[in-house]
């Protein structure tokens, strides 16, 4: 059985993720320090790197000699504001947060994966549904959900990829949008759940979707949202 690697893993999403695996072999990656307070695994592997640097990246990934049971991609960022205050570097700085260190990371672990393993990512519902001011990010993420149904085709029967795509949840990169309690329990009543989501709702599935249960399961995205996407309540 091989490692499954968590990317992201310092973030609210990542470390539910962690400790919902604690009983496999784990590889935590972060681009920042551990929080100190952080509950991890006492046998996963830490490793801080930024996968948006592509020579450090590429260099671990040419050296690790394990196998790769699993990826989870718990990582990426928000940007928002109108399409006219948008310029083309502001959409390639998202597409390299959220895609290209993606895209980068699987050309050189893609090959290192066992048989039956799996991969998840993250994406977003506005890449669904249109929001205002969402325009790049909605972009980026939206390149994620092709990207998964397409390496799903290519590499079925041996590498399962699905992806995930919630609503705004609690976590460090909405931390500027959330840190408000009034903005965010407003934020929260939009959705027919009543509330924000939170890093347990999005890993549990993610936990699942990486493990043997989801064997059938492929080229899927799901829309973990509170009901925002497809339901209206008022």
């Amino acid at each position: 059985m091989g490692k499954i690697i968590i990317i992201g893993a310092n973030g609210a999403v990542g470390k539910s993720c962690a400790s919902n695996l604690s009983d496999k072999e784990l590889v935590l990656i972060s681009r920042s320090e551990f929080d100190k307070d952080a509950n991890i695994p006492a046998k996963a592997e830490k490793l801080v790197l930024n996968i948006n640097d592509y020579e450090k990246t590429n260099n671990y990934l040419n050296l690790i000699d394990y196998e790769i049971s699993g990826i989870i991609f718990a990582l990426g960022s928000i940007s928002l504001k109108p399409f006219s205050n948008t310029s083309v570097d502001d959409f390639k700085k998202l597409m390299e947060d959220n895609f290209y260190n993606i895209v980068n990371f699987l050309n050189l672990s893609v090959n290192k994966m066992s048989n039956d393993s799996s991969v998840v990512f993250f994406s977003t519902i506005a890449a669904l549904r249109g929001f205002k001011n969402h325009t790049a990010i909605s972009s980026a993420k939206s390149a994620i959900l092709g990207l998964s149904k397409s390496l799903a085709a290519d590499y079925a029967p041996k590498i399962r990829f699905n992806t995930i795509s919630p609503s705004l949840s609690y976590s460090k990169m909405a931390n500027f949008i959330t840190n408000n309690e009034k903005v965010a329990e407003g934020l929260g009543k939009l959705h027919p759940m009543s509330r924000l989501g939170n890093g347990e709702d999005l890993a549990n599935l993610a936990s699942f979707l990486i493990s043997d249960k989801s064997s059938w399961i492929t080229g899927q995205n799901f829309q973990i949202d509170g009901g925002r996407s497809t339901l209206i309540t008022k």
